[in-house]
């Protein structure tokens, strides 16, 4: 899979927490985001260095970019931790996890866009907006 299938993957995702945002699937909303900014992150990688790290790790996979000369900001980095555990978090129900909300899924989104507009940028291809 070269970097345009990565991409595409990761449009597909980000269309998708687009989608269950309107319909009100928040905790869809979160975990698809966070797939689409893991899929965007690898994509790069893969270009970069031939292979990607098995993780789901979005802060690893800035800092493997980050090894890779790319110029990544603080904000990047918080942004991506708080998006990190809804890998998780968005699938299982668990004590103590509270419901989902829009709130909590318009920060995941906005956590996603912020990523990909860094991804535009370092492979000049466009990622679908709301």
């Amino acid at each position: 899979m070269g970097l345009d299938d990565w991409i595409e993957r990761a449009a597909s995702f980000m269309k998708m927490a687009y989608m269950a945002m309107r319909s009100g699937i928040y905790n869809q909303a979160c975990f698809n985001a966070h797939q689409a900014v893991e899929m965007s992150l690898k994509g790069l990688i893969v270009e970069a260095t031939g292979s990607h790290p098995f993780t789901h790790s979005l802060v690893e996979l800035l800092e493997v970019l980050k090894k890779v000369g790319k110029s990544v900001p603080e904000e990047a980095f918080r942004e991506a931790e708080w998006l990190e555990p809804h890998y998780i978090l968005a699938r299982y129900p668990a004590r103590g996890v509270k419901p989902y909300t829009e709130a909590t899924a318009k920060r995941c989104i906005s956590a996603m866009e912020l990523i990909a507009g860094l991804v535009e940028k370092w492979s000049g291809r466009p990622l679908p907006r709301e």
